[in-house]
């Protein structure tokens, strides 16, 4: 929890509990897009917390797992903790750069996922870019996110958040390169303030490099 909120503090942000940006169910669900095979490795823009990582490395044998993040706080808070032995999987943090420049080479990683991380991007195909760059041929990147029809009336988006609609980000994704673009409309199921569960939909786009 503490990490997650030092990720709301890092985006100017407030988590009221009514609706929590950080949900299992929304990167599970985004994960599941990269159909990963044993051995791949994959790259997560915008990493939440390591609570994850168990169910990520339980989909493949010896998956190496790269978390990035603007955090500096979170990431030596996840570097630091002790090593996941699940599966073989390995997993290392980086710490990223305000314009989304990303410190490996071509076509490195087997995959890569990002789930509520867009709104905060001021070049959002600088970023696709990048991302395109690392990604090995005929591999994906899933990301999620939240379109500007069912954001705006978010208590944790009142300010600083750039929504998008699917049209938009389909552009994104043909501008920095990726083909076989497929969208997906999805929910997750969170708890309110009230412990009654609330239904939340959200975009998921996959393209192919």
């Amino acid at each position: 929890m503490e990490e997650q909120i030092d990720f709301i503090k890092e985006a100017g942000k407030k988590n009221t509990g009514d609706v929590s940006p950080f949900s299992r169910t929304m990167i599970s669900k985004t994960l599941d897009q990269l159909e990963l095979a044993d051995h791949a490795l994959v790259l997560e823009i915008g990493f939440k917390s390591r609570e994850y990582l168990p169910f990520l490395f339980k989909k493949a044998t010896g998956i190496g797992y790269y978390g990035n993040h603007i955090s500096e706080t979170l990431v030596t808070a996840a570097s630091s903790a002790p090593a996941l032995k699940i599966n073989g999987g390995t997993a290392q943090f980086s710490h990223a750069k305000e314009e989304g420049t990303l410190d490996f080479g071509n076509n490195f990683f087997d995959g890569c996922f990002t789930v509520n991380t867009i709104y905060f991007w001021k070049d959002p195909v600088s970023h696709l870019k990048e991302i395109y760059r690392v990604l090995r041929m005929g591999e994906k990147l899933s990301l999620s996110f939240i379109d500007k029809k069912n954001g705006a009336d978010l208590p944790w988006t009142q300010a600083d958040f750039n929504f998008y609609d699917v049209d938009e980000v389909k552009t994104f994704f043909r501008k920095a390169g990726f083909v076989n673009i497929e969208v997906a409309q999805m929910t997750e199921e969170l708890t309110g303030q009230d412990g009654k569960g609330v239904i939340r939909p959200f975009i998921n786009v996959v393209g192919k490099k």
